[in-house]
This record gives C-alpha cells, sequence and structure tokens, in this order.
C-alpha cells in the first residue's frame, strides 16, 4: 500500500511537471515576435491572465496562508517569472500605439 503522503507528492511533482510544459507552450510564439521584431496581431491577454493566476497560487501557497504547499508555490513561481518574460519581450516589440 503506498502511503497517503507519498502518492500526494507524486500526483504534486506530475503535475508540476505538465504545469512546466503548459508556462513553456508559447516558446514558439515568442521566437517569432523575436525574429519578426515585431507583436503582429498577438494580445497580451493570456499572459496577463496567467501572471495574475500565478501571482493569486504563490500568495495562496505562502506558508501563512497554507502550510505545506511548497509544490504551490516552487511551479508557481517559476511560471510567474516565465510569463513576466513574455510581458517583457511582447512589450519590447510592441508598437508604442499598442503599448497604450
Amino acid at each position: 500500500m503506498v502511503n497517503a503522503t507519498v502518492a500526494r507528492n507524486i500526483a504534486g511533482i506530475c503535475g508540476n511537471v505538465i504545469s512546466l510544459f503548459l508556462f513553456l507552450s508559447p516558446i514558439p510564439t515568442f521566437i517569432t515576435i523575436y525574429k519578426k521584431k515585431k507583436v503582429e496581431e498577438y494580445k497580451a491577454d493570456p499572459y496577463l491572465a496567467t501572471v495574475l493566476n500565478c501571482a493569486l497560487w504563490v500568495f495562496y501557497g505562502l506558508p501563512m496562508v497554507q502550510p505545506d504547499s511548497l509544490l504551490v508555490i516552487t511551479i508557481n513561481g517559476t511560471g510567474l517569472a516565465i510569463e513576466l518574460v513574455y510581458l517583457a519581450i511582447f512589450f519590447f516589440f510592441s508598437p508604442t500605439s499598442r503599448k497604450v
């Protein structure tokens, strides 16, 4: 019989790996943006929503809010950093009229 804590940790690690691939999935889009030096018709909305989502999950995972949630903080902190890089690239290559 598998201990419940071990099963929870294994499921959490599997979820973190899947989430990491989800956070990395826009890489081809940002490679295209970097090569063309413009964002074309892409929108920043999904990346802004993901930043907000990750920030809220990081807050939820703080030890004073929810103890023993290291897996929640690690993947969402990583996702937050990745998405902030995406937004920086997006806004760097956005025309001035779209930055407003």
